[in-house]
C-alpha cells in the first residue's frame, strides 16, 4: 500500500479511535520504523504516549501484535481501554483457566484478535511458544523494557526467555519501551534482544510541569509533614511513597486518626484487597494513596498533583518513575522527597537482600537438592528458617532468581491460586445461610446444581475462575467459603501462597556455574547508584537537571521552579556547609 495511503489510514484511526489529530512527540518516527519493518527502543518519559507507538500500528499490520507486559493488573486495564475503544485485544496470564486460555489461543490464531498482551513467565513454557509458532506475528512489543536489563532497577529474570522465544517466532520486528533508562541499560536492551540496528528514539526524559524538591526532616516529624501537605491541597489526589509495609500501614493509621481519607496499599495486602484500592483511586473514590513501590507500574491516572517520597529510594531511576506519575495532564504538579541520612540504612538492608553472598546462593541450592522430589512446595520464609545464614528473606527470593536464571530450577507460578474445598454436608451447610442473605443463598444455590459432584469429591480450582463461571465476585464467594469452612459444612484449604520450585539440574553445589564476577558487578553498581539518589538529596543546583544528566541528557537547562533553582544563592551557600556535616550522618533527633 502506498505510504502516503498508511499514513493517512493512521491519522483516521487516531482520530477515530483515541481522538487525537496529530501525533505527540517521538510517536510518529516509531510508527514508521514499525511500519518499514525496523526494530526500535522508545524511551520516552512516563505518561508520554509510549503504548499508542505500538497499538495504533497494531491495526493496520497484517497478523496479530503480542505485547509482553510484567503485570496482570495492567494487562486487564489495558485490554479493557482498548475494547472500550473498539479494538479487539485480549490477555493471557496466570488469572485465566487453561480451558480459557486455549479458547484465547485459538480465536489468536483465527486473526479474531489484532493485540494479545502476554506475561513474560509464559515463555517459559516450550509448548506455549510452539503455538505461538503457527500464528502470524506482525510485531513483538516489549512494554517496561528495562526490566530485561540486570543493570536495571526493575530486573525480572524471566524476560530474559524473550530473546530465544523472539528467534523461535521468526524474529519478527520488536518494539521495545520504557520511561527510564541510562545509557547502560539502552545497551543491554540491544545485546539481550539481539536487536538489528535498531531505530533509537528518545524524546527526552524532562517534565517541565513538576516541581521538584527535597525537605531535610527528622524520622519523628515526617507524618505530621505529610498530614500538613495533605491538609494544604484537600482536594489534590496524590500518592505518598513510602519504603517499608510497616511504614504504610503505620502512615495510614496516622492520616486517618487525623481525618484523612486514604487508603494503603503494599504486597503483603490480599490481591483483592490492593484491586479494590487501586480501581477506587483510579475511580476518583479516595484521592489519596500510601504505598510501597508495589503499586504504580502502569497506573495512568492524569490527575495525580503531588508524590511525596516519605523515604529516599535506592536509585533515580525508581525515584524519576515513580515521581513521573504526577502531572501527566500537563498541569503543575510537585513532587516531594523526605529526606533523612538514615535513609540510607533501609536501602543498603535492600541492597543486601537483592545480593546475596556466593555461598548463601550455594546454600540455598544445596537445601533445595536435600528434597527428593523434583518438585517442591515452599515458602521463602519456611527456607530461610532452614539456613544457618542470618541473611534477610528477600535474600533467599533473590538466591533462587539466581538459580532460575542459570537453568538449574524453576519456578512454576501458574498452579499458585488453586484452593482445595470438600463439603461434607449440604444439609448443614444450607442452615449457616441466614433468611436475608440472599445474594450467598443464590451463590450456594449455583455451586450445588453445576459442582455438587466435585465438591462432594474434593476439589482443586481457583477462585477467580470459579467467581468467573458463577458470574460472582470473588469477595462474595470467598465469604461464603469461609462461612461454610467455619460450621465445619465444608472443609477449605486456601490457595498456597508460596512458590512451586521444579529441580531441573542436581549438581554439587561447588560445581554451580554461576556469574560470580557479574554478581559482584551488579552489587558494586548498586552501591554506586545509592550513592548518586543520596548525592541528589544534597544538590545544590537544579534538581531536574541533576536526574536529566544521569539518563545522559547533557544539555539539559535549569528547570527553574524546583526547590533549588529557586533559592537564593546564600542560602546555597549556608546549605553547602550543612550538607557536609549531614554526610557525616549525624543524628537529626
Amino acid at each position: 500500500m502506498n505510504q502516503s495511503v498508511v499514513k493517512q489510514q493512521l491519522l483516521d484511526l487516531l482520530k477515530i479511535h483515541y481522538g487525537f489529530d496529530h501525533f505527540r512527540v517521538g510517536q510518529e518516527r516509531a510508527i514508521d520504523a514499525i511500519l518499514d519493518g525496523k526494530d526500535a527502543i522508545v524511551i520516552m518519559p512516563t505518561g508520554g504516549g509510549k503504548s499508542l507507538c505500538y497499538q495504533l500500528p497494531a491495526l493496520v499490520l497484517d497478523g496479530v501484535t503480542i505485547v509482553v507486559s510484567p503485570l496482570i493488573a495492567l494487562m486487564k486495564d489495558q485490554v479493557d481501554s482498548l475494547n472500550a475503544l473498539g479494538i479487539p485485544a485480549t490477555f493471557i496470564n496466570s488469572s485465566i483457566s487453561a480451558t480459557e486460555t486455549a479458547k484465547r489461543l485459538e480465536a489468536i490464531a483465527n486473526n479474531y484478535y489484532k493485540l494479545v498482551y502476554i506475561a513474560p513467565e509464559r515463555f517459559y513454557d516450550n509448548n506455549f511458544v510452539h503455538l505461538l509458532e503457527n500464528i502470524k506475528i506482525s510485531l513483538f512489543a516489549i512494554d517496561e523494557a528495562h526490566c530485561i536489563s540486570q543493570w536495571g532497577h526493575d530486573f525480572r529474570p524471566s524476560y530474559m526467555r524473550l530473546g530465544a522465544a523472539i528467534e523461535r517466532l521468526h524474529k519478527p520486528p520488536i518494539i521495545a519501551l520504557t520511561a527510564t533508562a541510562t545509557p547502560e541499560v539502552k545497551d543491554d536492551i540491544v545485546k539481550q534482544l539481539k536487536l538489528q540496528s535498531p531505530e533509537m528514539i528518545i524524546t527526552g526524559f524532562a517534565r517541565p510541569n513538576l516541581q521538584f524538591g527535597v525537605l531535610k526532616i527528622s524520622d519523628s516529624a515526617k507524618p505530621q509533614l505529610v498530614l500538613d501537605t495533605v491538609q494544604g491541597a484537600p482536594d489534590a489526589t496524590g500518592i505518598i511513597y513510602v519504603g517499608t509495609r510497616a511504614k504504610a500501614d503505620n502512615l495510614l493509621n496516622f492520616l486517618l486518626a487525623n481525618d484523612i481519607e486514604a487508603v494503603g496499599y503494599h504486597a503483603g495486602m490480599d490481591p483483592s484487597e490492593r484491586d479494590w484500592v487501586q480501581n477506587s483511586f483510579m475511580s476518583g473514590k479516595i484521592k489519596i494513596i500510601v504505598a510501597t513501590n508495589a503499586f504504580g507500574m502502569g497506573v495512568d491516572k492524569s490527575d495525580i498533583r503531588f508524590v511525596i517520597h516519605y523515604d529516599m529510594p535506592g536509585t533515580l531511576e525508581a525515584y524519576y518513575q515513580e515521581a513521573g506519575r504526577a502531572g501527566r495532564d500537563g498541569e503543575p504538579s510537585f513532587c516531594l522527597m523526605l529526606s533523612n541520612p538514615r535513609d540510607r540504612y533501609l536501602r543498603e538492608f535492600f541492597i543486601k537482600g537483592d545480593n546475596p553472598a556466593p555461598e548463601f546462593i550455594k546454600a540455598v541450592y544445596d537445601l533445595l537438592l536435600s528434597y527428593e522430589q523434583e518438585q517442591i512446595l515452599i515458602t521463602y520464609a519456611d527456607l530461610k528458617s532452614k539456613l544457618s545464614d542470618d541473611a534477610p528473606e528477600m535474600a533467599v527470593g533473590t538466591a533462587v532468581k539466581i538459580l532460575e536464571s542459570a537453568g538449574y530450577i524453576r519456578r512454576a507460578s501458574e498452579k499458585i491460586g488453586v484452593a482445595n474445598l470438600q463439603m461434607h454436608d449440604w444439609l448443614l451447610a444450607e442452615k449457616q445461610l441466614g433468611l436475608k442473605a440472599k445474594k450467598q443463598q443464590q451463590i450456594f444455590i449455583d455451586l450445588k446444581d453445576k459442582f455438587q459432584h466435585n465438591l462432594d469429591d474434593g476439589w482443586q480450582i481457583n477462585l477467580e475462575d470459579l467467581a468467573a463461571i458463577l458470574n460472582v465476585k470473588k469477595d462474595s464467594l470467598l465469604r461464603l467459603i469461609k462461612k461454610l469452612a467455619e460450621s465445619q459444612a465444608l472443609t477449605y484449604q486456601p490457595p498456597f501462597r508460596g512458590t512451586q520450585i521444579n529441580i531441573i539440574k542436581r549438581v554439587a553445589a561447588e560445581d554451580l556455574k554461576l556469574p560470580f564476577e557479574q554478581l559482584q558487578n551488579k552489587l558494586d553498581r548498586a552501591y554506586a547508584k545509592l550513592d548518586q539518589m543520596e548525592n541528589y538529596t544534597y544538590e545544590l543546583d537544579c534538581r531536574q537537571k541533576y536526574i536529566l544528566s544521569y539518563f545522559g541528557d547533557d544539555e539539559a537547562l535549569p528547570c527553574g521552579c524546583c526547590d533549588n533553582c529557586l533559592k537564593p544563592a546564600e542560602t546555597k551557600l549556608a546549605e553547602n556547609k550543612n550538607n557536609w556535616r549531614e554526610k557525616e550522618y549525624l543524628s537529626f533527633d
